[in-house]
C-alpha cells in the first residue's frame, strides 16, 4: 500500500499503514454482540513540521501481544516501519511520539519494544492513572510498567491537558473511550487536518449514538464526538480515521442522524 500524504499549509502529513486486525464483535461491542468478525486497520500518522518529525500512535508493534493471541488476528502486507521508510525516513529520524491513549493497538512500536531511539514519547497523565487501575491482563494495564520505566529513564513524558506538542500539532483531551484520550489537530495558517484516534476511529463510529463496549464513559464519548466532528465539518478539514480499512481519509458531512465520511479529494 502506497503511503498517503497531504500538505497542511507548510506541514507535511503522511498516513502510514500497520496492517489489519480481525476480532470478534463481542470484543468491542460487549458480550451481547453477535459473534461476527469485524476488521480494523491501523493508520499511524507522521507529521513533519519544521525540524520535528512526530509520530501519532504506533500500531501493535512487531507482533501481536501474547495476551491478545486467540482474540485477535493480525495480517500485514506492510508495517509502520515500511511506511516510514517509504516516506523517506528512518526510526532514528523521529523526534516525538505522541500516544492518544494506552490501548495495545496504539502503543506497540513506541514502547513494545521502544523503536524510535531519539524520540520522546508523550501521553496524558490521566491515561496512565486510569491504566494503573485496570485489572491484570488489560492492555492498558500491561503498558504501565514500560511507561513508568520510560519516565524514570527520561524518554517518556506526561502531559496535563490541552497544548501544542510542536508548532502546528495541537492536542485536545477528549475522554469517553478512555480517560486522558487525546485527539490531534494539525494546523498551519488557515489549513487544518484532524486525527480522531479512538473517539471516532472508523466510519461506523461517525454515528454519535454508537457506543463501544470498551468505552469507559459513553456519555462523554457521544458529547465529544459530536463536538469534534462538528468542528471538523465547519473547518472543512480532512479527518484521518485510524481504524478504517477503507476510506481512512474523509471529509465530514452532517446528516440528520449523525455524520457521514465522504472520501477526501483534496
Amino acid at each position: 500500500m502506497a503511503v498517503e500524504s497531504l500538505d497542511i499549509g507548510s506541514i507535511k502529513v503522511y498516513v502510514l499503514d500497520d496492517g489489519i486486525f480481525t476480532t470478534d464483535a463481542g470484543n468491542l461491542f460487549g458480550p451481547n454482540a453477535k459473534r461476527a468478525k469485524i476488521r480494523g486497520a491501523m493508520h499511524p500518522v507522521l507529521v513533519s513540521s519544521g525540524d520535528a518529525l512526530v509520530l501519532i500512535d504506533a500500531g501493535f508493534g512487531p507482533e501481536l501481544p501474547d495476551y491478545l493471541e486467540g482474540r485477535y488476528e493480525l495480517k500485514r502486507e506492510e508495517s509502520l516501519a515500511d511506511g516510514l521508510s517509504e516516506a523517506g525516513y528512518s526510526p532514528e529520524d523521529v523526534t516525538h511520539v505522541v500516544l492518544s491513549h494506552l490501548d495495545a493497538d496504539h502503543v506497540g512500536w513506541a514502547i513494545a519494544p521502544r523503536s524510535f531511539p531519539n524520540a520522546t514519547v508523550y501521553l496524558q497523565e490521566a491515561a496512565l492513572e486510569e491504566a494503573r487501575k485496570m485489572s491484570e491482563g488489560d492492555g492498558r494495564r500491561e503498558a504501565v510498567p514500560v511507561v513508568e520505566k520510560g519516565i524514570e529513564e527520561g524518554w517518556c513524558e506526561l502531559q496535563e491537558g490541552n497544548g501544542e506538542v510542536v508548532e502546528g500539532l495541537r492536542v485536545e483531551v477528549r475522554s469517553g473511550h478512555s480517560e486522558g484520550h487525546q485527539i490531534f489537530w494539525i494546523e498551519s495558517g488557515d489549513d487544518a487536518a484532524l486525527f480522531t484516534a479512538d473517539l471516532a476511529p472508523a466510519k461506523i463510529w461517525l454515528n454519535p449514538d454508537l457506543i463501544a463496549g470498551v468505552d469507559t464513559d459513553p456519555e462523554a464519548a457521544r458529547k465529544n464526538r459530536i463536538e469534534v466532528l462538528t468542528e471538523a465539518e465547519e473547518r472543512e478539514a480532512p479527518v484521518i480515521l485510524y481504524h478504517e480499512p477503507g476510506d481512512f481519509l474523509v471529509r465530514i458531512r452532517r446528516e440528520d442522524d449523525g455524520f457521514e465520511g465522504v472520501p477526501w479529494e483534496g
